[in-house]
């Protein structure tokens, strides 16, 4: 088995940034958030800190030099070992709000992944432009709903810390990171797994938004632990290998494998979410459709892979993750 517990196993780590923003006209989404806040993310990153934004292709010497090229590289299918995968994630609203009057408030987030600091005020920096420029649906008038950013917030997820990096009438964003490391997931290991060795070793897990896995060319309609583990793996190997220095040493079938194949299935409390979002890559419609809800396994053991699934909290897993797509979180209160 390989040693998640040895020294500096992975060196992935996460900057977790809490967006909270202040409508200044009436915003209006569609049913899943995250699809609109990304686009305008892409647009204002585009438009303001791409000299060749409107260009079809643009050439290699200035995609290796262009930070808002490199940010918004295109990625593969996303879930296949060796895919170029964006170093960050999109945590959209969770609230089933979906119009908000002038004066209200509402908040998301942004993970960046690895050592990619480099981005991090570009995105900041978008945030606010996005605001200005508009979000979710065109109103009578033809223009999108506009707020702006009134606070940012750096939070551990595991540990519950939060340091603010803006305060509501601040103007200077402070750099007051809270960077996640593994040595916090060994530590969010320890204690729930001794809380599931005293309640049947039972875990569930809930998925917050659409939660799409394909697993032999086929779409996953129910949450089958062995394929949800596998492409987490991959993904945290991946973020490894390309943003934070190196690729873990991990055989598959030797270390996830067979613990993996003894995990089973209890309780299924999951549905499909048959949402839709505009693509502006692709130019059309594209399916962001997965599973939501809770899922109950077992399993004799779960510290062989208990490392896997709290990275996966942080990393997201399966298909549009820069969309808000693929977010779920471990029940830390586990029932008997």
């Amino acid at each position: 088995m390989f040693d998640l517990s040895a020294a500096n196993a992975i060196a992935l780590t996460a900057h977790h940034l809490r967006f909270t923003v202040r409508a200044e006209t009436p915003i209006a989404f569609h049913d899943f958030k995250g699809s609109a806040l990304r686009g305008a993310l892409t647009t204002c990153l585009r438009r303001t800190f791409c000299p060749e934004w409107r260009a079809d292709k643009t050439d290699a010497m200035h995609r290796a030099l262009c930070p808002i090229c490199q940010l918004l590289s295109v990625e593969g299918d996303e879930e296949t070992s060796g895919d170029v995968r964006r170093p960050y994630a999109l945590e959209p609203p969770l609230t089933p709000q979906d119009r908000f009057a002038p004066d209200e408030t509402f908040t998301f987030g942004l993970t960046l992944f690895g050592d990619k600091l480099a981005y991090l005020p570009y995105l900041v920096l978008a945030v606010r432009g996005m605001g200005e420029a508009g979000v979710g649906q065109r109103t009578g008038d033809g223009e999108r709903g506009r707020f702006r950013l009134e606070q940012i917030d750096a939070v551990n997820p595991l540990t519950g810390a939060t340091r603010s990096m803006l305060a509501p009438g601040a103007a200077i964003v402070q750099n007051h990171l809270l960077p996640v490391t593994h040595e916090h997931v060994l530590a969010t290991c320890a204690a729930l797994a001794a809380k599931l060795a005293d309640q049947e070793n039972r875990l569930t897990l809930h998925m917050l938004t659409p939660v799409r896995l394909t697993e032999d060319d086929h779409t996953a309609k129910t949450p089958a632990f062995f394929p949800l583990v596998k492409h987490v793996v991959r993904r945290v190997l991946d973020l490894s290998a390309q943003h934070a220095g190196g690729r873990p040493d991990v055989v598959l079938k030797r270390d996830l494998y067979p613990y993996a194949d003894a995990v089973q299935l209890l309780e299924n409390h999951t549905r499909w979410w048959d949402v839709a979002g505009y693509s502006g890559r692709l130019g059309r419609t594209q399916q962001l459709g997965g599973l939501v809800g809770a899922a109950t396994y077992a399993t004799p053991d779960w510290r062989p892979l208990l490392p896997w699934l709290v990275w996966g909290e942080l990393v997201h897993v399966g298909k549009n993750i820069v969309k808000g797509c693929g977010w779920y979180q471990l029940e830390r209160n586990q029932g008997v």
